[in-house]
């Protein structure tokens, strides 16, 4: 049971694979980049970052769940909007640098303020750095709230879902693996209200920063 987070992901794999079923080849490598940088920044951060929650890893030299979260669940909701037809992409990718690099500082000065200036829980900075890029890439490519519903529907969808069917299998998943001193304390559908707030936030972050870092224009 210790390992529910290596075999929890297994029923995150569905909507991956149902999602990539739908998409098409853009959508697809949309969700793919996505992923990947979402996988890369979760083995780091958690590597940097101990007191949120402490699952154990089937290898410690590299945290392989992570990676796979930041793949399975993160990469996918990029292409939600585009899965059911609500806008597809057109354009050349042609990556906006100067964007990204806003965004990297961006994360880099959350990070500072919240867990070292302020010294609150990295999973606050987790959720208010996806926020902020977000919004600027909604404004940047003149999004429409829908389209982030729709993402945070999914998002939140997926989270409650896959975390309850955990805790059927693990009663102690939450009690046993997550620092509940360290966090507010508020359990909101089984779970923590943070996992919740986060994706939220997280879903915000993935609705259209794909558009706004690589130039695609919306067409509905």
């Amino acid at each position: 049971m210790k390992y529910f987070y290596s075999w929890g992901l297994l029923f995150v794999l569905p909507f991956t694979i149902y999602a990539y079923m739908k998409a098409d080849k853009n959508v697809r490598l949309k969700m793919m980049i996505f992923g990947s940088i979402f996988g890369l920044m979760a083995v780091i951060f958690d590597y940097m970052y101990l007191d949120y929650w402490n699952p154990v890893y089937l290898f410690d030299n590299f945290h392989f769940e992570d990676f796979m979260y930041g793949f399975l669940f993160a990469g996918i909701l990029p292409g939600i909007n585009n899965i059911f037809g609500r806008y597809k992409m057109k354009g050349k990718l042609k990556a906006n640098y100067i964007l990204g690099f806003i965004y990297i500082f961006l994360i880099v000065a959350i990070f500072y303020l919240i867990t070292v200036a302020l010294k609150y829980n990295y999973i606050y900075a987790l959720s208010l750095a996806p926020l902020i890029i977000g919004i600027i890439s909604y404004i940047k490519v003149k999004g429409k709230i829908t389209d982030v519903l729709v993402t945070i529907i999914a998002s939140l969808t997926i989270t409650i879902l896959v975390y309850n069917i955990i805790l059927i299998i693990y009663p102690g998943a939450i009690n046993n693996h997550f620092f509940i001193q360290n966090i507010s304390g508020i359990i909101i559908l089984n779970i923590p209200i943070e996992e919740i707030l986060f994706a939220i936030c997280l879903a915000v972050g993935c609705t259209y920063t794909y558009e706004a870092v690589f130039n695609q224009k919306i067409i509905r």
